[in-house]
């Protein structure tokens, strides 16, 4: 009886522990899992972390790239802004006695055509311009004439772009008609004291042209060029100087001012002007127009004339339109004192 309550009391007590121990195993369990859950909470937070951090990089080498797409933007705004077409303060602008110089070298050069030609006065041929007239003149008289007529048109050509320069370029293009008008009357007075100069010493020395066998027979039958003073015209080659004069104007002008921009197109421009005028004076000995030494002359002339006068007159002692223009902007340093009410501020530009 005694072992059969005892074994009783033993079983009440285990089951009631057993009843107790059951919900304890239940809640470790549950509180195992909340920490699973916990943990794996712990780990998606941290690859979440993970992911934003590779989202900032990402963020960060997307601000890279658009720093470096703004730098790549960049050049064009660094990119110089092209020379303004303006009239160096320094260079002397077109004066009254300019004007009336012009006036006296167009007048002369008008009155040299009627100085009379003195026939025999020079007709004799050294032994270098007898050479390159063998050498450069054409044999057929159809080509001479064309040869001639070219180096008309081509100089008339030159001539003609000199005005371009100043009124459709300088005038038209840039908005400049200051400037346009100082080219123009440059070019003026160098052309006028040019043909001046070629007038005089070829009405006074009347040297006679090497086509000269060919004029032969009563003058109102040959050909027009053994008519009048101009047989007695070559020395020295008016075509020639008023070429290399339109070059060295066009050199100057292009050489001090960026008509073209500057740079390579103003050079180019100089370039293929001294290449035209080169052209003319070769064309005026093969059409046997001038001997080799009336072309040389007048080349070395309008050379002297084109370059000389306006750097003489004009362009001597300034510096480059396309320099000066620049040079205030990229060195100008300003402060300036602006009042406040409780003092003032300094406001700097550098």
């Amino acid at each position: 009886m005694r072992r059969t309550a005892a074994s009783r009391l033993a079983s009440g007590v285990l089951a009631a522990a057993a009843l107790l121990g059951v919900p304890e195993a239940r809640a470790d369990d549950v509180t195992a899992r909340s920490g699973k859950v916990a943990a794996r909470a712990s780990d998606v937070t941290a690859r979440s972390g993970e992911v934003a951090a590779r989202a900032g990089d990402a963020a960060a080498r997307g601000g890279m790239a658009a720093a470096h797409g703004g730098d790549a933007a960049a050049p064009p705004e660094r990119t110089a802004p092209r020379p303004e077409l303006t009239w160096d303060p320094s260079w002397p602008r077109f004066r009254a006695s300019e004007y009336v110089a012009a006036g006296l070298f167009a007048a002369t050069a008008f009155a040299t055509l009627a100085i009379p030609p003195v026939e025999g006065r020079w007709r004799g041929v050294n032994g270098f311009d007898g050479a390159a007239r063998d050498a450069l003149r054409i044999r057929s008289d159809r080509q001479r004439e064309m040869a001639r007529d070219a180096s008309d048109l081509l100089l008339t050509l030159m001539t003609n772009h000199l005005a371009v320069d100043a009124l459709l370029v300088a005038w038209w293009g840039h908005g400049r008609g200051g400037v346009a008008w100082e080219i123009a009357m440059i070019d003026i007075e160098a052309l006028a004291l040019n043909a001046a100069v070629n007038g005089l010493v070829a009405g006074l020395t009347s040297r006679e042209r090497p086509y000269r066998a060919a004029c032969f027979g009563p003058e109102e039958e040959q050909d027009r060029d053994c008519r009048g003073s101009k047989r007695y015209r070559s020395f020295f080659s008016g075509h020639s100087s008023t070429a290399f004069t339109a070059a060295g104007l066009m050199c100057s002008h292009h050489a001090h001012l960026p008509l073209y921009g500057g740079g390579a197109p103003d050079a180019l421009a100089c370039a293929a002007s001294l290449g035209a005028a080169a052209a003319v004076a070769t064309l005026r000995v093969v059409s046997d127009q001038h001997f080799a030494s009336d072309a040389l002359t007048g080349a070395a002339v309008g050379t002297l004339t084109g370059f000389g006068l306006p750097w003489l007159l004009h362009y001597r002692g300034g510096a480059p339109a396309s320099t000066s223009a620049r040079a205030p902007r990229e060195a100008a340093v300003s402060i300036t004192f602006v009042p406040a009410p409780l003092g003032g501020y300094l406001v700097g530009r550098f």
